[in-house]
């Protein structure tokens, strides 16, 4: 699916300030002139290490479409095979692009936490559901939730995965990264059941519940442990839930460090639900 940037609808007044404010710093900082004070994030002084360093850094989110293409075009044949037969065919077809970090901040800003609802203004909303999950990635929408893991067991086995895929290379900290898994698929190191959980738990942190951290954690661990009935799990419940809980820390979060504010959850949901509801009021208007 081609991604399309849209802004369907101006930002109020606040965003447009807050925008413009941003501007005017990106411009002073082309051109070598000092930021206005007033624009100076809470804690750094204009001109301060730490000022210039927040100058620098991008809106910190994990959600990567790009890594998920990779992953799913290292996946020989029977792996497909695998993880059709778990009903996740859906997400071998999706065919992510890249995500608009600033239209992302406005999308999390404009998330209703109590309905669930876009809000992008003139009246305008669009849910955020459990069928509008699966209708765009497809994966399992019936089912529990996925098996329970103590803390405790989910070290200990990261630990083992982390061995059997990195092998002497391993190393606990940092941890297992989408790249190490990537790296075993491409030279075919990875195979059968260990490549197929593999598979999905850089799914899980890279595309569906993607937070800050870059290495596979305890939560992806948990959800593939039971391999077997991964299938079986309400995943659209879970997608929906999470992005609720990443809404709320962003917007927590938003109020001290502004457009800088981490972006958790799989934000490439949001722009696609946008585009697709931007795109179905111009076809009306067409009719």
């Amino acid at each position: 699916m081609k991604m399309i940037r849209i802004m369907p609808h101006p930002p109020d007044q606040g965003d447009n300030a807050a925008e413009g404010r941003n501007r005017k710093r990106r411009r002073n900082q082309a051109r070598g002139h000092a930021p206005n004070p007033a624009a100076a994030p809470p804690g750094g002084a204009v001109g301060s290490g730490e000022e210039e360093e927040a100058k620098k850094r991008h809106v910190s989110i994990r959600c990567s479409p790009v890594k998920f293409k990779e992953l799913v075009a290292a996946l020989d044949k029977s792996l497909k095979a695998k993880v059709r037969a778990k009903n996740f065919g859906g997400l071998l077809d999706f065919q992510p692009s890249s995500l608009d970090r600033q239209l992302l901040s406005w999308l999390m800003r404009k998330l209703n936490l109590e309905t669930m609802k876009l809000e992008i203004g003139g009246g305008k909303e669009i849910a955020i559901t459990e069928h509008s999950v699966w209708c765009v990635f497809q994966i399992p929408k019936v089912g529990g939730d996925p098996h329970f893991m103590s803390d405790d067991e989910a070290h200990f086995k990261r630990r083992q995965l982390g061995e059997q895929i990195c092998g002497s290379a391993y190393r606990p900290k940092p941890g297992i990264s989408v790249s190490d898994v990537l790296d075993g698929l491409v030279r075919k190191t990875l195979t059968r059941n260990l490549a197929h959980r593999a598979f999905f738990m850089c799914t899980f942190q890279s595309l569906l519940f993607s937070n800050t951290d870059s290495y596979i954690r305890l939560e992806d661990v948990k959800n593939t442990e039971d391999l077997e009935n991964i299938g079986n799990n309400n995943w659209c419940k879970a997608v929906v839930d999470n992005l609720r809980k990443a809404a709320r820390l962003y917007k927590k979060d938003f109020v001290q460090k502004d457009n800088m504010a981490p972006i958790y959850g799989c934000g490439i949901f949001l722009m696609i639900s946008i585009t697709i509801a931007t795109l179905l009021v111009i076809k009306l208007q067409l009719v």
